[in-house]
């Protein structure tokens, strides 16, 4: 992913080589005379052949007539050095100065501009025929040319750029290539820097605790056999999601949900600490831990058993109900409603409701025998 900053540095890049290649066979017009050196800035014809290798080399000619428009009075000497024109911008096509030099013997064009603007053009035309090199430059160059015209021992060289231009591509690449690699390794750290400071804010999370194996393990188990019951765990693990085998060991949490004892185990201990199937928490009704070495001698809460726990209840019923006053001859009646108006359990009521009636069978059978004449 490329960063803002190599974004707007790529375009910037993409344009400097296009400008480069846009154009082919870039030259320099490179005058020698009397010791001295002059380069001029100048722009090569697109439709004339390109200048390759080491370049080319001639005299400069001022050419009649200067625009070069029609057939050329003067022409050249044949020698050892190649004779350049030197053509004034303006009446015609460039195509046509640089066709008339050509047929008048010369074996470069050099076209200078009529105007003193600074602005170098890129001259078109007709490649048709055209044999001979052809260069662009602007007046102030055409006026300093034009003072060493006809001078053999001033030479003026055309030489070819595009050595300079692969140079100068590749150096431009490479410093592309270094801001590019700068403003991402920037922006690397500062994103590193950022990602440590924010996890130095935010707190650290609470890992995760399930079950202890032991309190897991206290669990009760069984081993299956048949299907003994018609729930969604009775003949399927719902966490593994097959059928129990027989033999294997079934765990049975307090929700009374069986499951692969292997399953279940690593579920509570790694995992979660409720049910799979209705989320009812695991640790509700788990029985206490069988005693260790650890375990303490005196637990904080004594647990009573539950037939301690009925009997101080009952108590509790009995001292609380008020006291009623026993009559001497009570009736059979008045017994049967004070028992059955007593706060005794269900089950006491109906055991002292049996107790009643056979004490009143046993004196009524009483006062019978007792009634009846004594026979001899």
């Amino acid at each position: 992913m490329i960063r803002p900053g190599g974004g707007r540095l790529f375009p910037l890049w993409l344009c400097a080589v296009c400008i480069l290649v846009a154009q082919p066979g870039a030259c320099n017009v490179v005058l020698m005379a009397n010791n001295k050196t002059l380069s001029f800035n100048d722009v090569e014809a697109s439709f004339t052949p390109a200048v390759e290798g080491k370049g080319v080399n001639g005299v400069i000619y001022t050419v009649e007539p200067r625009d070069a428009c029609g057939p050329l009075i003067n022409r050249p000497d044949e020698g050892p050095v190649s004779p350049f024109a030197l053509i004034i911008r303006g009446g015609c096509q460039f195509d046509d100065k640089v066709r008339n030099a050509q047929d008048a013997g010369f074996k470069a064009a050099i076209v200078y501009d009529n105007k003193d603007n600074g602005v170098l053009v890129s001259m078109a035309g007709s490649s048709s025929g055209i044999r001979i090199y052809a260069v662009f430059v602007s007046k102030a160059s055409g006026e300093v040319l034009k003072k060493y015209s006809g001078q053999s021992d001033a030479q003026l060289w055309i030489i070819s750029t595009q050595d300079n231009a692969a140079w100068s591509i590749m150096a431009i690449s490479f410093t592309a290539l270094l801001a590019m690699s700068a403003v991402l390794a920037t922006c690397f750290f500062v994103r590193r820097h950022q990602i440590r400071r924010d996890r130095a804010l935010i707190p650290a999370a609470r890992e995760f605790h399930g079950m202890s194996s032991q309190l897991v393990k206290a669990m009760p188990s069984l081993i299956f056999t048949k299907v003994q019951e018609d729930n969604c765990t009775s003949s399927t693990c719902a966490i593994c999601l097959e059928d129990y085998s027989v033999g294997e060991k079934i765990r049975v949490l307090p929700c009374r949900h069986k499951f692969h004892a292997a399953c279940v185990d690593l579920w509570l201990t790694s995992w979660r600490t409720f049910c799979p199937v209705c989320k009812r928490d695991a640790n509700a009704g788990t029985p206490n831990l069988p005693a260790s070495e650890t375990t303490p001698l005196l637990s904080s809460a004594i647990h009573l058993p539950a037939e301690s726990t009925a009997l101080s209840s009952f108590q509790s019923m009995v001292s609380a109900s008020p006291p009623r006053p026993i009559s001497r001859h009570p009736s059979l009646q008045s017994m049967s409603r004070t028992y059955s108006n007593s706060s005794i359990p269900r089950a006491g009521a109906t055991c002292l409701r049996r107790l009643t009636s056979d004490i009143h069978h046993c004196i009524i059978s009483l006062i019978q025998v007792t009634d009846s004449p004594v026979r001899a």
